[in-house]
């Protein structure tokens, strides 16, 4: 018998160029006990892959994994939109717990409140308009002592 045939099957099935029906070709061949001895190193690859093609996982197979491993399924919790918020509830409680005490420890740093500075109009009020100014320019130059507006007729004054 002429093995060229199932040669050239393997030559293609390692270059991964054979068909589906070419590779059962090879299983059924690879499954008999009579062969030549130059093909023999193959048989134990191609009963391998027989042996696993015929494993079948049952539908407890996940469950007696799953006690092995010793976990147990977990399902998931639904979350309301007040549980996802929360943290966001909590930082905003923080900032505005922070901003009253820091306001609170701002006041009692400065003292009593005092009242306010007058006003420029309540400060003109209180003037007796028959009184010179000294910082009135007007003024100033009716006066003899002219008060100088800058350094430079200081200086003028002096030489």
């Amino acid at each position: 018998m002429d093995f060229k045939y199932i040669e050239q099957l393997l030559q293609r099935y390692f270059a991964a160029e054979t068909t589906l029906k070419e590779e059962q070709i090879l299983h059924t061949f690879f499954s008999q006990d009579d062969m030549p001895s130059h093909l023999r190193r193959w048989q134990p690859l191609f009963r391998a892959q027989q042996s696993l093609s015929d494993a079948h996982l049952d539908e407890r197979f996940d469950a007696r994994i799953l006690e092995l491993v010793g976990e147990r399924h977990v399902q998931a919790q639904r979350i309301t939109l007040r549980q996802r918020l929360r943290p966001l509830f909590t930082a905003a409680a923080f900032v505005a717990f922070a901003v009253v005490v820091g306001t609170a420890v701002e006041r009692t740093a400065v003292g009593p409140a005092a009242t306010p500075p007058p006003s420029v109009a309540t400060v003109q009020d209180e003037l007796d308009p028959t009184e010179t100014n000294p910082l009135d320019i007007r003024s100033a130059e009716a006066t003899e002592n002219p008060v100088p507006l800058n350094g430079i007729d200081s200086l003028k004054n002096t030489n």
